[in-house]
This record gives C-alpha cells, structure tokens and sequence, in this order.
C-alpha cells in the first residue's frame, strides 16, 4: 500500500530545548514538519568558556534558534479500528549557523530530540522511546516565554539539569484522557544497567487542570546518573543525580495571559553505583520563581515578557534575577520576525560562590547555575557578576 505524505501549512512551535511542533495528521499518512530560526545576538558579557576562558567581554554572534529550536521531524498515525490509533514521532535538531545537528547533550543519532512510537484512544495514550518529560511539559505550559531560547524558564532548567529534566531516552510514558479538564501523565526511564537497576534509571508524573481560561499544573522529576552515556551525557557538566519539581498557573483575560511558576532543582555529584545510599543526598538546591505574560494586542503581532529569579538555597546570600521581553511580528502563518531585549543580574553568595546565570542557552551567553557546587567542570564558568544586558533581532518560519 502507498503511503500519503502530507506537507501541513501548519507546524507547532515548541521550545528549547527542548520542545516539540505539533502537526496535523490524517488517518495513515505520515507528515514532515518543522522549524527553522535564525537570529543576531548581541552581549555586554559572554562566559568565559565562549572566549577561550581568557575573558567575559561583550559579544555579537549569529545564533541558531533565537527564539525557539530549529528542528525537522516526522509524525504520523494510522487508524486501527475501535477508536484506537497507531503513532509515532521522530525529530532531530538542526544547527541552521553550520548546517549540521544541534545535538541536545552531544546525543550523535538522527533523531536525537524524539522519537517514539505507541498508540493511543480513549484510554489515553501510551509511548516508549527517546521522549520529553511530563516535567518540562508542565515547565513549557507554566512559562510566559513559551520557553524560548532568549530570556525564558528555559535557561534556569538548562542552568541546574541541563537536559536531565528535558529528554528521557529508555522510556515508557502513559498520558490519561482528558476528564473534565484534568489530566494526568507519567514516565518510567529504564537504566539498562545488568545487575543495578537504580542505575540510569528516571522517572516523571505530572498533573493538570484546564478549564479553557485557568490552567493549574504541577510536576516532579527524578534522574539517577545523569552523566551516563545512556542519557546523552555531555561529560562533567553534567550533574550526577537530579530531582525537581514545579508547580504554577496561568489565567486568560481575553487576549491576554498570565502566568507564575515556582520550581526547585536539587542535584548532587554521588553515582548510584559508588553509593546508592547517598543518591538523594544535595549539593546544590535552587529555587527558581518566574512570572509574565503573553499577549496578542493584533492578530498578528505577539507580546511576551517574563521575570525569573533563581536563589540559591546551599550557598547563602547567592541568586541571580533575569527579565526579558520579545515580540513577534507574523508575517504570514508560518513566518514570523521577532526582537527581544533582557538583562541578568548575579549575585555572589557570602562565600564568594556565583550562580552565573545566563541570559541566553547559546553558548555566548549560558550559565551554570547550581551546578557550581558541583565542583567540577562547571565551576567558574556562566556570566559574571554583576549585570549583562542582551538583545537577540531573527527570523523563524515553519513548514
């Protein structure tokens, strides 16, 4: 039997880095969706990694995603009888500055964002394979920014997880049907580990309820081994072991939204197996409180603006405050010309240990957040302290 490919004039918008297009589908077609975003960025300070560690002067770069992820994918469904429906997503990064893949913590393989297949009706919807938490769907959800590249929730995540909170490979997820306007989701990653089955292993629930203009959500995370090959380790800026957990709301006035978030990220440097008995013990703990909103004053024009201040909860007197706004002009559907303008602001702790926030997850201008108590590679890196004022000017379209 041929198969029906579609080209959709319509591709969703996700995040950071993390985050997914949605698609249309049709019963047995398969369809090919993506985004495609480029931007200036300019930075009155970049970390000291970006420049070779010999300095935090200003920079101005050509960033790959600006505003959000560039990617491709394919998705598709096939309809099976009884209201029952076989799916199946893959996706990949792609690096638009150097036409290669932007590989979500060094992750080689084609699809190396999702990829997943399952099925799926009125009992829900269940997947196995490489796919994003329930965590940072509800982290997506809560933010203003829609976690965007430039000056969103998205920093503080990458700052204290990195991708641990983020892509979840060796999983098995079920999501509830919508009742009433709850829902509920959950993840099991398997370790894969022979003869240690805490080893590698994660896992995620999330909860929601909507009612069309109120959202309430909440979530928790919880990672053994981070840096372990099997979860795309990129090295020692990893950390070892990661809990976390979030919750917020949002409230739509018209054509406005709102929204406000509280999270916490905990991790620690002990692999499970040196120590299981030390696996939830903390070395670093950060609050992260964010809030905004999103507003289309037109039909085509966009305006989002958040504030999110980190605190660190291990060293004492440390945090760190980030504000930014952007806007998008749409030019048609599927395109779209966007500026946005932040600044962050850090604050050493009474020990002299800076959380080195950034403004951005490009490399110019990421930071390091609770991973500086660490004390491994990430120690010294991120912004320096004081102010960094950022302005990011780009292109986006969709297909």
């Amino acid at each position: 039997m041929v198969k029906q490919w579609k080209w959709p004039l319509k591709a969703g918008v996700a995040a950071a880095a993390l985050c997914a297009a949605s698609a249309a589908y049709a019963d047995g077609s398969v369809t090919l969706y993506g985004i495609a975003d480029v931007g200036v960025m300019y930075l009155s300070h970049s970390t000291p990694e970006f420049n070779g560690s010999t300095g935090t002067g200003h920079v101005f770069q050509l960033t790959n995603a600006g505003y959000s992820p560039s990617l491709w994918g394919l998705t598709g469904k096939e309809d099976l009888g009884g209201g029952v429906k076989a799916e199946f997503k893959l996706e990949s990064g792609i690096n638009l500055a150097n036409g290669g893949f932007d590989n979500p913590g060094g992750n080689n393989g084609l699809f190396n964002r999702i990829a997943e297949v399952g099925l799926s009706g009125d009992f829900g919807k269940v997947m196995a394979g490489l796919q994003i938490s329930p965590f940072f769907n509800i982290i997506y959800a809560l933010d203003p920014r829609g976690a965007g590249e430039f000056g969103s929730i998205l920093t503080p995540v990458s700052e204290n997880s990195l991708i641990a909170s983020v892509f979840m490979p060796n999983a098995v997820s079920y999501t509830s049907p919508d009742i009433g306007g709850f829902q509920a989701a959950g993840l099991f990653a398997l370790g894969g580990v022979a003869g240690s089955f805490q080893t590698g292993r994660a896992w995620s629930v999330s909860a929601r309820y909507t009612n069309g203009t109120f959202l309430a959500a909440a979530a928790y995370i919880s990672a053994n081994n981070a840096a372990d090959s099997a979860l795309a380790s990129v090295g020692e800026l990893y950390p070892i072991n990661v809990r976390a957990y979030t919750a917020g709301m949002s409230y739509k006035f018209g054509g406005l939204i709102a929204k406000a978030a509280f999270a916490n990220f905990r991790a620690n440097s002990v692999p499970v197996s040196v120590n299981p008995a030390l696996m939830y013990s903390t070395n670093t703990s950060v609050n992260v409180y964010s809030g905004g909103f999103d507003y289309f004053p037109l039909p085509y024009l966009d305006v989002n603006a958040g504030v999110y201040y980190q605190q660190d909860r291990v060293n004492s007197g440390g945090h760190s405050v980030m504000g930014a706004i952007g806007s998008q002009f749409f030019l048609s559907k599927r395109t779209s010309l966007y500026a946005q303008v932040g600044l962050v602001n850090n604050t050493c702790a009474h020990n002299g240990v800076c959380l080195g926030s950034g403004l951005s997850v490009e490399s110019g201008g990421s930071g390091v957040g609770g991973l500086q108590g660490l004390g491994l590679a990430a120690e010294g890196l991120g912004l320096p302290p004081g102010t960094t004022v950022g302005a990011n000017l780009g292109i986006r379209t969709t297909f």
